[in-house]
């Protein structure tokens, strides 16, 4: 009985100590129910709704790889490879005053002569208000984009707009249900002072191709230059036409000889494309550059064949030729390998 007494007492006294344990023991919050990730296919394809809002999101790019050859008269060869990862980042939300997007396309970029450098390649918002889009931030000025395929098919596009001057932009875009859109835009130029570049532009889009205008002004240059541009489309053939004018051999706007370096009074840009199959297009241009004060007239030759033997993997070996009239000639070459996503 005295052993029996003891055990009792014993499970007595634990439990009484559990009871105090457990009067202090820590309460866990129930967990919040999980939100799965919806799609969001009111803008297209890849976008998906933040969690918790109804803004949408959708996360591109490219992984590229580019090997160049360049040897010009006289002069070594020159021989340069380029890898970029380009991820991009598009959102869009419906608001009271029409569809606000943001976008961005930033480039992680290695090159085997300077190195490695990152920079915000696209980076501005829109406002897309029923048939105008007002933009703001930093992009390819209209001049060199608004026509879609900035000049011909393939890396070598021909000297189309001088170069591609990205900055700093406030634009806006109007859009009709026929075909016909409009552009005019303030480009920031860089200078530090308030002298922004002017552009504007109208094309008519139809199933059958394009035709269109651009006039620009380089403000701190005080000149301007205008281009036509006409595309026709019957597959598999793809075939147009740049006409490029310059007021000055200093200016933005225009085409860059080759053999001066300095803007042409006139340029014309013809180019072509072919569609094999789905895997394979044949591509090439040809451009004729005015003289300059200081160098002669030259021409240009590209070809080159597009290549997609998987999805989302394309191949581009292209080969250039450059002949500047009374001066020495060159051949570029380069494969450019994209991985897109």
């Amino acid at each position: 009985m005295k052993l029996r007494g003891a055990i009792l007492a014993s499970l007595a006294s634990l439990s009484g100590i559990s009871a105090v344990h457990a009067a202090d023991a820590v309460v866990y919050a129930e967990p919040e129910p999980m939100e799965y990730v919806r799609i969001c296919d009111v803008y297209g394809a890849g976008f998906f709704y933040i969690p918790g809002t109804e803004t949408c999101l959708q996360i591109g790019g490219y992984m590229r790889y580019r090997m160049d050859y360049v040897k010009q008269e006289g002069l070594p060869y020159v021989f340069t490879k380029t890898a970029r990862f380009a991820p991009s980042f598009d959102v869009r939300s419906e608001t009271e005053w029409g569809t606000l997007r943001g976008f961005a396309h930033l480039f992680f970029e290695w090159n085997s002569l300077d190195g490695n450098d990152v920079y915000a390649d696209q980076l501005f918002m829109e406002l897309q208000m029923g048939s105008g889009t007002l933009l703001v931030g930093k992009t390819d000025n209209p001049y060199a984009r608004f026509f879609g395929d900035y000049g011909a098919p393939g890396e070598f596009e021909g000297d189309f707009a001088g170069q591609i001057y990205n900055s700093g932009e406030v634009s806006y875009t109007y859009e009709a249900a026929n075909g016909f859109s409009a552009v005019i835009a303030a480009v920031e130029t860089g200078t530090g002072q308030f002298e922004p570049n002017i552009e504007t532009g109208a094309i008519y889009r139809k199933d059958w191709g394009s035709i269109g205008g651009m006039v620009g002004y380089d403000n701190p240059d005080d000149s301007w230059g205008a281009k036509a541009v006409g595309r026709v489309n019957f597959d598999p053939f793809a075939l147009g036409v740049h006409v490029l004018y310059s007021s000055s051999e200093s200016g933005t706007y225009g085409a860059v000889n080759p053999g001066s370096g300095e803007t042409s009074e006139w340029s014309i840009l013809a180019h072509a494309e072919v569609k094999l199959n789905e895997k394979i297009a044949v591509n090439g241009y040809l451009q004729w550059f005015d003289a300059t004060t200081s160098g002669d007239s030259a021409w240009q030759a590209k070809g080159g064949l597009a290549l997609t033997p998987i999805e989302n993997l394309e191949v581009l070996p292209e080969v250039r030729y450059t002949k500047v009239s009374g001066g020495a000639d060159s051949w570029e070459g380069v494969l450019r390998v994209t991985r897109s996503f």
